[in-house]
């Protein structure tokens, strides 16, 4: 009778490890198995130390590491001085008497986008000289 009661089903562990069942059920089926049924015919497993046989198996390796996103190479990161290069750009290209307060017109605000369009070339070219 004590047997019994060291062993727990699979939604009592997934209750004591705070995890789904089918967290548990991953871990029961794993190839190799990262938890063990004590009792393979009832599928109970055994309560002593299962916080610990789980966390065990279920920690981040440090011999694994993730890998990590590259950095894109050549981009300036620093955004202030993506934008000033722009703003050289448009400064060159755009006559400041003719661009009043908005509200613009549809014309005005292509001249805009393609002036930034230009801008944003530029800085490309600058970033793939470096």
């Amino acid at each position: 009778m004590s047997a019994t009661k060291t062993l727990i089903s699979v939604a009592e562990a997934a209750e004591i490890l705070g995890r789904s069942k089918s967290t548990v059920y991953a871990a029961l089926n794993a190839t190799p198995p990262r938890l063990n049924y004590q009792d393979v015919r009832r599928r109970l497993l055994l309560r002593e130390g299962l916080e610990a046989r789980f966390a065990r198996s279920t920690r981040p390796r440090i011999d694994k590491p993730q890998a990590q996103a590259l950095a894109p190479k050549g981009r300036t990161t620093d955004f202030e001085k993506q934008w000033e290069v722009i703003a050289e750009v448009a400064n060159k290209t755009l006559d400041p008497s003719a661009w009043l307060a908005p509200p613009w017109s549809a014309h005005q605000w292509a001249v805009l986008a393609g002036t930034i369009q230009v801008g944003m070339e530029a800085l490309d070219a600058e970033t793939k000289e470096d």
